[in-house]
């Protein structure tokens, strides 16, 4: 991996993170396996899913769900996000599918709660065969539906998961790369729909580089930061941190790790210092440990310095 270029010093003070960088890890060995994962890399961040995301299944409680949701206190591990199923489509035209994506986006957001987690990331979903207007109408419309939804369930979901503290996480919407009728793949109706929906977002890199937002050049990748503040303000909950596999303005989803796609590793810090204080979750591929590791401690590193300062988020 190239990661050659004008990266911050570790110990300048100036260079201290306001960030949490961490990354998506698997729950499939289970959740304490997860969390030592996450120790051993250096996570400050972390996402999972709670669910198959590729089927309509509920999240059903876990056993170690305490263990989970302690783990991460001691670890100082914040925020935790979750991200939702794929299947879910807010905009779909089709009555029973938008009506089962809100249920299961509020089952998700209660499932997220459970385990502590902040934050659930869903994607834009796709308006098929009708306007985009009206997909961003229903959208609008499905992720008040799914709040709504989720706090009428929230004294059943206390009782079936076992937490009398449980709250619903909250649903943030995600950027597309804009394949075929994809919603939001640009700043400008991301901004109207988090506007119009009193919503957040997640922001991802790759995303946003395949659909038509240069990042290769660190004036671009400054010049994209300074948008990203101007238009959507402090509506920006998370980063997905992934470099592109795919080429610019391509609308080809697939990520890279940092600093092996399109993205040269130096422009990195121009769009990160440009977004400071937001939490910065990587969804790269998977390698060995000692490379899983290394990713985390390279995206610090763009993102101001190996040092995060406290209290600043």
């Amino acid at each position: 991996m190239n990661t050659a270029g004008n990266l911050p010093e570790e110990n300048n003070e100036k260079s201290l993170r306001r960030s949490p960088v961490g990354r998506h890890l698997p729950t499939s060995g289970g959740l304490s396996g997860t969390l030592e994962k996450a120790e051993a890399q250096g996570c400050e961040a972390l996402q999972i899913f709670v669910s198959n995301p590729q089927g309509w299944a509920e999240a059903a409680p876990r056993p170690d769900a305490w263990e989970f949701r302690s783990g991460v206190r001691r670890l100082g591990i914040s925020p935790v996000v979750v991200h939702a199923k794929y299947l879910i489509n807010l905009a779909a035209t089709d009555v029973s599918q938008y009506e089962r994506s809100v249920r299961t986006l509020a089952s998700e957001m209660l499932a997220a709660g459970a385990l502590g987690a902040e934050i659930v990331v869903v994607h834009s979903g796709s308006h098929g065969n009708d306007t985009p207007e009206n997909g961003e109408e229903r959208l609008v419309r499905g992720l008040s539906d799914a709040r709504e939804a989720a706090e009428l369930g929230v004294e059943e979901a206390r009782e079936a998961f076992g937490y009398g503290d449980l709250v619903p996480a909250e649903a943030v919407v995600e950027n597309s790369c804009g394949a075929g009728t994809q919603l939001l793949s640009d700043l400008d109706s991301l901004s109207r729909v988090l506007r119009r929906a009193d919503a957040r977002c997640c922001l991802d890199t790759a995303h946003a580089f395949v659909a038509g937002h240069d990042i290769s050049q660190p004036e671009s990748a400054g010049e994209f930061a300074a948008s990203v503040r101007e238009k959507l303000e402090e509506r920006v909950a998370v980063i997905h941190f992934n470099d592109a596999r795919n080429e610019l303005g391509s609308h080809r989803d697939g990520h890279a790790r940092i600093g092996e796609g399109q993205v040269p590793v130096e422009t990195w810090t121009e769009f990160l210092g440009g977004v400071r204080g937001v939490p910065v979750v990587m969804e790269t591929p998977y390698d060995t440990p000692e490379v899983d590791a290394e990713q985390v401690g390279l995206a610090k590193k763009l993102a101001g310095g190996l040092r995060l300062e406290r209290g600043r988020i």
